[in-house]
């Protein structure tokens, strides 16, 4: 899940790398960060500085409720079903709590933008590049559930803060 959030982020699903292993696998253990390594190098540098408010939106989102009931629920809903009893196909979870991840960090991102000083619709929009309309209907959704508040217009302009 870290992964497709880094992969939405911009960042790379490439720059986590996680790998489960015994004791016992040490030549894999050689093979793993051999490969990490070469990775890492083929990647280049990091700047963690320039994808600062990415990063934030990337770990503030992993943090979200609705993330977190979501896996909790994933094995009772693949194996034992919803309350009505109809169990779910593992590709239909995926899909939904993909669309879910890529909600709720857009919300965050957004979140960040209107923290670093951008606050109307169209100055959210140019620093975080996503469409007007997505941005106007994350933020009716924000200030739903109080991550936000319209704090009036200026210059005819809604305005918004994050709380």
């Amino acid at each position: 899940m870290t992964q497709k959030l880094l992969k939405i982020a911009g960042i790379g699903e490439n720059r986590l790398h996680v790998a489960w292993l015994s004791s016992a696998e040490a030549q894999r253990f050689v093979d793993i960060s051999t490969d990490v390594i070469n990775s890492i190098k083929a990647q280049g540098r990091f700047d963690a500085a320039m994808f600062s408010m990415e990063l934030t939106a990337v770990e503030d989102t992993l943090k979200t409720e609705i993330l977190r009931w979501m896996i909790g629920k994933e094995i009772k809903l693949l194996s034992k079903g919803d309350v009505y009893g109809r169990k779910w196909e593992k590709d239909r979870f995926e899909s939904i709590l993909d669309s879910v991840l890529e909600r709720e960090y857009h919300k965050q991102l957004i979140r960040q933008a209107i923290l670093a000083g951008f606050t109307s619709v169209r100055a959210i929009s140019q620093k975080v590049g996503l469409e007007l309309k997505r941005i106007s209907y994350l933020l009716a959704d924000m200030e739903k559930t109080n991550m936000i508040e319209f704090k009036g217009h200026t210059e005819c302009i809604p305005v918004f803060a994050a709380l």
